[in-house]
């Protein structure tokens, strides 16, 4: 998705904990003709989260995109061997964005204009498969009301909110719980259609605001 923005002349600051990913990405873009930076932060410390963002604007000059896309996958089994699963999952796929809009909001009100992207998933919304990983949806509930309020709040402005709500696509966020079927699923969206379908909802005309988008396979 980086790499998709980067060629359409977006300035790619690119945040997360871990810089050699980090850095080969932001490299790819660079060696395709693009401009990236990228800013090692762990997003569920606000500190960091509001150092990074000075960082950010002192680099590009403002932010016109935040893209709150991390995310970490849990369930009742994950928990019973690793109960801590439960405090990051909410700290990762709830607080962290929070942090990360109320550090960038004051940005895009001063210039009323920007675009809020949250990654939820369609777990924050009323599916029967719920009940299967209820903390996990539980932390997805709750970016689903506040990215609904957080709409609500920014009614008037010129500042566009975009919750996101896919089904199940390859990455490494099943992997890395330790979900042993974690690749080549036929439930799994492939991720270049989950891009594509991220950068042409950020770039649509100014005027044009798209609420929601569901996605997942047929």
């Amino acid at each position: 998705m980086s790499q998709k923005l980067a060629k359409l002349g977006a300035k790619v600051a690119l945040v997360a904990r871990t810089e050699k990913l980090l850095k080969e990405v932001s490299d790819s873009i660079k060696k395709a003709g693009g401009q990236s930076e990228y800013f090692v932060c762990d997003i569920t410390l606000q500190k960091q989260v509001n150092e990074t963002v000075e960082a950010v604007v002192k680099s590009f000059g403002t932010i016109d995109i935040l893209f709150n896309g991390a995310g970490i996958w849990t369930t009742d089994e994950f928990e019973k061997e690793r109960p801590e699963l439960i405090e990051q999952s909410f700290k990762v796929n709830s607080i962290a964005p929070i942090y990360l809009t109320k550090a960038v909001l004051p940005i895009m009100k001063k210039k009323n204009a920007g675009h809020i992207f949250n990654v939820v998933s369609k777990a924050g919304l009323d599916i029967p498969e719920n009940k299967d990983w209820p903390t996990y949806t539980a932390t997805k509930w709750a970016m689903t009301g506040y990215t609904r309020a957080l709409k609500q709040a920014l009614g008037g402005t010129k500042i566009k909110v975009t919750g996101f709500f896919p089904g199940g696509f390859e990455s490494n966020i099943f992997e890395t719980a330790g979900e042993k079927k974690a690749h080549n699923q036929p439930w799994m969206m492939r991720t270049s259609d989950v891009a594509e379908t991220i950068v042409y909802t950020l770039n649509t005309p100014d005027d044009l605001w798209i609420n929601s988008i569901g996605m997942s396979n047929i």
